[in-house]
C-alpha cells in the first residue's frame, strides 16, 4: 500500500509520560530506515517516482550482507505493481538475481545496480512511500518502506531535486497557503512544533512535580 510519510512518522512514535498525555514522540528516522533479515540489512530504501508520461519507477537501497555466504536479491513484489526487473548494472539484466557477496555492502543506486517496478496499480505520489517485499535466496523475505523521491533524485531524500520537482509541478510549500497535494509538508512541520512545545510543557510538570512537598 501507499503509505503517507507524515503518518508513518507519527504512528511510529512511542508514548511518553502514559496515555493519559496523549504525547507522541516521532521514532528514530534512521532506525525507521534499516530492515535486518537473516544475515542481511536493507538500509535507506527509495524508488524514484515515474517522470511525466513515464510508466516505470526505479528501486534503489543499500544492502550489507553481514554473514559468511553470499546471497541474492531474486525478486520484489508488491500489490501495488505487477513486474519488477533486477539489474546488476545500468542495463544489464541480474540474471538469476543479484549477488549480494559476503562481508560487503552492495548499493542499489542510480547508473548502477537497480530495480525496475512497472505495470502500477496507484499512481506514485512524490514525498509518500511505498510498501514492498524483498525476497533473498537464502534470507527469505523482508517487507520495507521505500520512500517515493522526485523522478530525478540522486539519492534518497534529495531535497535539491524536490525543489525542483514541485517547481516543475507549479506548487509552493514555503508559504502559508501550500497547494493541495503537499498539505504533508506543512503539516508535518506544524505537528513538530507543537510536539516540541508539548514536550517542554511536560519538562515544566515534572520541574514542578519534584518541587512538590514529599508525603511523610
Amino acid at each position: 500500500m501507499l503509505i503517507k510519510r507524515r503518518d508513518l512518522l507519527l504512528s511510529g512514535g512511542a508514548i511518553v509520560g502514559g496515555a493519559a498525555l496523549g504525547l507522541f514522540v516521532a521514532r528514530d528516522q534512521a532506525k525507521a530506515h534499516e530492515y535486518d533479515v537473516g544475515q542481511l540489512k536493507v538500509e535507506h530504501p527509495w524508488l524514484r517516482a515515474p517522470a511525466e508520461g513515464q510508466t516505470k519507477a526505479q528501486f534503489f537501497a543499500f544492502i550489507h550482507n553481514n554473514g559468511d555466504t553470499a546471497d541474492k536479491l531474486i525478486a520484489v513484489k508488491s500489490a501495488n505493481f505487477g513486474k519488477a526487473e533486477i539489474y546488476s548494472d545500468a542495463t544489464h539484466p541480474a540474471t538469476g538475481g543479484l549477488v549480494l557477496p559476503p562481508k560487503k555492502k552492495t548499493v542499489l543506486a542510480p547508473d548502477g545496480a537497480h530495480v525496475v517496478l512497472s505495470d502500477f496499480k496507484k499512481h506514485l505520489e512524490v514525498g509518500w512511500g511505498l510498501e514492498m517485499t524483498l525476497v533473498f535466496e537464502k534470507a527469505g523475505e523482508v517487507t520495507i518502506d521505500a520512500s517515493i523521491d522526485a523522478p530525478d533524485a540522486m539519492h534518497a531524500h534529495d531535497a535539491e531535486a524536490m525543489e525542483r520537482w514541485e517547481k516543475a509541478q507549479g506548487k509552493d510549500t514555503s508559504g502559508p497557503a501550500a497547494p493541495q497535494g503537499h498539505e504533508h509538508h506543512h503539516h508535518m512541520d506544524h505537528d513538530m512544533k507543537h510536539m516540541d512545545h508539548d514536550m517542554k510543557h511536560m519538562d515544566h510538570m515534572n520541574h514542578d512535580m519534584k518541587d512538590m512537598p514529599q508525603a511523610k
